[in-house]
């Protein structure tokens, strides 16, 4: 059977399985989600009244309550005059309140330019696509496991082998496929993503897309191609797994959960390891150790050396004081990767022998 006959082969044995739909399925719902939830935070937000305490003249007694301002009043001229004794309006320090509330206001305007931005084409996509882009890895790497390991579960493995289709084509025409599939996949993502973007814009009186300028194009196709390429080292990852697994009768949910969870608890506990042994003598080595770390930068690869997918979400800040390696680096580290896992994976699929069913 030629190569491109394997691969029409096996995209036939995945057409009646709803397993696959369904993983489309959250990828696409999470992408419309980042959307409606800039769309939904800006329309909390460009109504809500911005409020700041007051601020005493220094040395004033402050009350252990809050006491706040609507800050937009505030500066219209409207001075509060239900203190709490002792206070008076005297003891009001104006000026500095005014400048206070000044800068509250122009910041909250300048998270609303923001938020049109990330959910308004065509700045809604990269935010969108990138977190999607976390999300997707574990979904590749199920989806890689259900195709690679399901027929060692099954026991059809052997069947399709003595057929002399060669184990090197028939592993790579299962990789490849899954390459094409998870390339569709995003296609799929970026339409439902424009599409929200859209409807949302639609929504709002008196806001608008952006232009798409050459540049907008060039950064959409470099995000699709980053979040498709962030997926093939737990593609090979999983396809590794599920070989070395396949004689267990757990084996495939097994590797599942060994590629899935690998990335996620590299995600959020190396930022804290590096921090553990940051300025210990002799452990120096552990920082360096990281940036050879795959979920480190894998994440770095997503979300960029200052981990700010989204404007005002630092993810380096939310797990941990420490900057991501740079692209070029994360690209490196993980086409290192993806090449050994495969290498490994041909290598182990050609020499061991293939079971029966084995659960």
């Amino acid at each position: 059977m030629s190569f491109l006959g394997l691969l029409a082969w096996e995209r036939f044995k995945l057409r009646g399985r709803r397993i696959v739909w369904l993983l489309l399925l959250v990828a696409v719902a999470f992408a419309a989600f980042m959307v409606l939830l800039r769309f939904g935070e800006y329309q909390f937000r460009k109504d809500a009244s911005v409020r700041d305490e007051l601020v005493f003249l220094p040395g004033s007694p402050k009350p252990d309550d809050e006491i706040d301002v609507d800050c937009q009043a505030f500066l219209d001229g409207e001075i509060p005059t239900d203190l709490p004794a002792p206070l008076t309006v005297d003891d009001i320090d104006v000026g500095l309140t005014t400048n206070e509330c000044t800068l509250e206001i122009e910041g909250v305007r300048e998270r609303l330019v923001f938020l049109v931005e990330d959910f308004t084409l065509p700045g809604a996509t990269a935010p969108a696509l990138r977190w999607t882009g976390m999300i997707a890895i574990p979904l590749v790497a199920f989806f890689t496991v259900l195709l690679v390991g399901s027929e060692y579960a099954w026991g059809t493995l052997r069947t399709n082998l003595s057929r002399g289709v060669g184990r090197r084509r028939l592993l790579a025409a299962k990789l490849a496929l899954v390459a094409a599939a998870v390339a569709v996949m995003w296609l799929v993502v970026l339409a439902v993503v424009m599409l929200t973007s859209v409807v949302a814009t639609a929504i709002v009186a008196g806001v608008g897309h952006g232009d798409w300028t050459g540049g907008a194009v060039g950064d959409l196709i470099a995000d699709l191609l980053k979040v498709w390429f962030s997926g093939l080292p737990y593609v090979t990852l999983a396809a590794l797994l599920s070989i070395l697994f396949s004689r267990w009768a757990s084996g495939t949910v097994a590797a599942a959960a060994v590629s899935v969870g690998y990335f996620f608890f590299n995600l959020f506990s190396m930022a804290r390891v590096i921090q553990l042994f940051e300025g210990q003598a002799g452990f120096g080595w552990v920082a360096d150790l990281a940036r050879f770390d795959l979920g480190w930068n894998s994440a770095a690869w997503l979300f960029g050396e200052g981990g700010e997918p989204i404007r005002g979400f630092n993810l380096v800040g939310a797990i941990g004081k420490v900057g991501y390696p740079g692209d070029l680096w994360a690209f490196l580290v993980q086409a290192a990767y993806t090449a050994l896992f495969a290498g490994i994976a041909f290598w182990l699929f050609t020499r061991r022998d293939v079971t029966g069913p084995s659960g």
